[in-house]
């Protein structure tokens, strides 16, 4: 069954095709609508056989005109170190810095 995600970038361009570290959200009808997770994901603007659906949504709320495509590689913990108060995009692209 294909579902449907959706993730938040600060400008539509941001994302980039390839491999990714997202927090989405299910947008699937059903009991775990909502839920979210945080992935290490593929994304394509192409549809391959078995990914699913992901929009994406700027800071303001704007979704963008077309869906991108997104395959599960990994789900990761549900937090990111960083502050509380400090922007999850900023924590996330720290983290991933740190890991290269």
């Amino acid at each position: 069954m294909t579902k449907e995600w959706q993730t938040f970038v600060r400008k539509f361009e941001d994302m980039k095709e390839g491999e990714a570290e997202l927090f989405i959200k299910d947008l699937t009808p059903g009991p775990r609508k909502y839920d979210n997770k945080h992935v290490r994901a593929t994304v394509s603007r192409s549809k391959t056989a078995e990914a699913d659906v992901m929009w994406l949504r700027s800071e303001s709320g704007s979704v963008a005109p077309e869906p991108w495509y997104i395959n599960i590689l990994e789900e990761l913990p549900e937090w990111v170190p960083g502050r509380p108060w400090e922007n999850v995009f900023d924590a996330i692209e720290r983290a991933q810095k740190e890991k290269s």
